[in-house]
C-alpha cells in the first residue's frame, strides 16, 4: 500500500531520498526552503540511480594521491589515524554525474517542495506528527534538542577556479598529503574545477564556499526519525549515494 513519507531537505541528498520513496511505490512529500543547492567540491555519485542516471558509468575518475595518507588525513582532520578517502578509491573509479542527476531531480521535483523553513526543533515537530515515516536530510545540529550534544566537524574552503579548457572533458581528483601545503584536494569533476582547504585562501579573487565537514556526534534526539546523509547523520564518509540506498532500503520496508 502507497505511503506518504516525509522528506526533509531539497538538496541533492534530500532529492535522491525523496526519488528512491517514489520508485518504492510511496509518495514523498518534501519540506524544505525551496532553494536549489549548490553542489561544491569533489562531489559525484558512486553508483547509478535508476530512471535518472545511466545504469553504466557515466564517466571515471582519475584519483591522484600526493604525499602520505597520514600526512593527508592530519592535515584535514588533525588526526593521523583517521580514515579517510585516500584508500577508498583506485587509482581509476566509476563514477555518474551528480551535477545532471540533482538538475534532472530539481525539475521533477521543484512545483512539489513545501517551501518552509525548519531552523529549530520546535518547527520540526508538527511534521514528526502528521507524518508517520520521515527522512531527514537536514543538518543534525538543527533538529538536535539538548544543547549538550556535540557535533564535532573541521572547517573547510572550497575556491571555485577556472576550469582549463583542455581538461574540461576530464575528471580527476587530487589528493594532496604534503603538510607544506594548504590545500588538501583539486578536483575537475563534471567541468568544474575547485580547490578545497581547511584554511581560509589568502587571495580573495575566486569565489570561496566555507562549510563545515562532518566528523561525528552523539546525538540521539527524534528517534523516530531516519537520517541520511553526511549531514543529517553528521558521521565522516557517508556519500550522497549512500543516502539514496539507505532511503531505498527505508522505503521498502514500509
Amino acid at each position: 500500500m502507497s505511503k506518504q513519507v516525509a522528506i526533509l531537505g531539497c538538496g541533492p541528498a534530500g532529492l535522491l531520498c525523496a526519488w528512491a520513496v517514489e520508485q518504492a511505490g510511496h509518495v514523498p512529500i518534501i519540506f524544505s526552503r525551496k532553494e536549489k543547492s549548490q553542489i561544491p567540491g569533489s562531489q559525484h555519485l558512486h553508483g547509478p540511480i535508476p530512471g535518472i542516471t545511466s545504469q553504466y558509468p557515466e564517466g571515471t575518475i582519475q584519483f591522484v594521491r600526493i604525499g602520505t595518507a597520514r600526512d593527508y588525513a592530519l592535515k584535514v582532520y588533525g588526526d593521523d589515524t583517521r580514515e579517510t578517502g585516500w584508500d577508498n578509491y583506485l587509482q581509476v573509479y566509476p563514477s555518474w554525474n551528480v551535477i545532471r542527476a540533482y538538475d534532472k531531480l530539481w525539475e521533477h521535483y521543484v512545483d512539489e517542495i513545501t517551501d518552509t523553513e525548519i531552523m529549530d526543533p520546535s518547527s520540526l515537530q508538527p511534521i514528526v506528527e502528521m507524518f508517520p515515516h520521515t527522512i531527514s536530510t537536514l543538518p543534525a545540529k538543527v533538529t538536535c534538542k539538548n544543547l549538550m550534544h556535540h557535533f564535532r566537524g573541521v572547517p573547510y574552503y572550497i575556491k571555485k577556479l577556472p576550469t582549463p579548457e583542455a581538461d574540461r572533458e576530464h575528471e580527476i581528483v587530487v589528493y594532496n598529503g604534503l603538510l607544506t601545503d594548504s590545500w588538501y584536494r583539486w578536483s575537475i569533476l563534471g567541468g568544474l574545477c575547485s580547490m578545497e582547504s581547511t584554511k581560509p585562501f589568502a587571495d580573495t579573487g575566486a569565489e570561496v564556499i566555507v562549510g563545515t565537514k562532518a566528523v561525528d556526534n552523539n546525538c540521539d534526539c527524534w528517534p523516530e526519525i531516519h537520517r541520511a546523509g553526511r549531514w543529517a547523520e553528521w558521521r565522516h564518509g557517508i556519500t550522497m549515494y549512500k543516502a539514496y540506498l539507505k532511503a531505498e532500503e527505508i522505503a521498502r520496508s514500509i
